[in-house]
């Protein structure tokens, strides 16, 4: 089996409007599918598995990878908060703000309900 090697970039290089120009055209074709699996995925990494950051590749034509550190889960998630508000998609707002509750709480130290299942809407 052949193995592909990717160099990681801080998320904000595909996905921060204000850091890559780019980004907006990026997101304006995919947005919803790109930010949805994200927050899920991050919601995964940060309640279920506590991992310290998250890799994913966003684009198969993507160059590289997006690093998402465990400090930036909950910038992130606002930030997929907002694209949601701004398309009037309530439904996964409200999952996404659930994401971000849960986040505060393990910071907090309070427990979290990790059988929460991911919900495609």
């Amino acid at each position: 089996m052949r193995q592909t090697a990717f160099s990681t970039v801080n998320w904000r290089k595909y996905l921060d409007i204000n850091t890559n120009p780019r980004a907006k055209a990026f997101l304006d074709s995919r947005g919803d599918d790109v930010l949805w699996q994200l927050a899920n995925n991050i919601h995964k990494a940060a309640v279920n598995k506590g991992l310290s950051q998250l890799v994913l590749l966003v684009h198969p034509n993507a160059g590289a990878v997006i690093r998402i550190e465990k400090n930036d889960f909950k910038e992130v998630l606002t930030l997929s908060l907002k694209w949601f508000e701004s398309k009037e998609n309530y439904k996964r707002c409200s999952r996404i703000q659930l994401f971000i509750n849960n986040i505060d709480k393990l910071k907090r130290g309070i427990k979290v309900d990790k059988n929460i299942n991911e919900i495609v809407i």
